[in-house]
């Protein structure tokens, strides 16, 4: 005879969809204390909610009930192992980045003013670095000053540090100080994103 969880449970298990949010109600306090525990970038209550649903289910199809585990305990490993396969995702990506900005600041100090003119063989690599680029870039020109704003605009028509200084009729020592800054400032820029 089973009791009140186990039947809660093979109802669950072979799809009733009310006795999986019942059950899962019962276990909503394992997903919060864990979204208390750890700091998720970008997500909010839902998206952990989420997790918890989509762990909640796969533990129930991993279950066995003739097990010396309560499904309690086995939800609540498995959940807190999700999110530690998560951090370390979130944590990949961060350093992935990081290896992004020492490569672009790598290749800004290999080209120096003419990283312009290669920026887009560069971004070829893959769609997805070209779009955090662009993304983190977009509003970035509210950073600079009105001086780098120029430097910036002449760098990207490809424009070299004197030929800037010419145009601007101030000195290569300035144009450089600007592009120093500017380079300093886009580098930030992409290790903030």
């Amino acid at each position: 005879m089973l009791n009140q969880n186990e039947l809660l449970l093979t109802q669950a298990k072979i799809g009733c969809s009310d006795a999986f949010e019942e059950l899962f109600q019962k276990y909503v306090p394992i997903v919060l204390k864990q979204k208390s525990a750890y700091y998720l970038r970008d997500y909010d209550l839902d998206d952990w909610l989420q997790e918890g649903r989509i762990v909640c289910f796969q533990s129930l199809q991993r279950y066995n009930i003739e097990q010396d585990v309560t499904f309690g305990l086995f939800f609540k490993i498995n959940f807190k192992r999700r999110v530690v396969t998560l951090l370390r995702h979130q944590e990949a990506q961060k350093r992935q980045i990081y290896r992004y900005t020492e490569s672009l600041e790598s290749q800004v100090d290999q080209l120096g003013e003419h990283f312009s003119k290669c920026v887009e063989d560069y971004r070829a690599g893959t769609s997805i670095e070209y779009i955090f680029i662009r993304e983190s870039l977009e509003d970035f020109s509210e950073q600079l000053s009105k001086f780098e704003i120029k430097v910036y605009i002449y760098l990207l028509l490809g424009e070299g540090l004197e030929s800037i200084a010419s145009i601007l009729d101030v000195s290569v020592r300035k144009v450089t100080n600007g592009y120093s800054r500017l380079r300093k400032k886009v580098i930030e820029q992409l290790i903030e994103e």
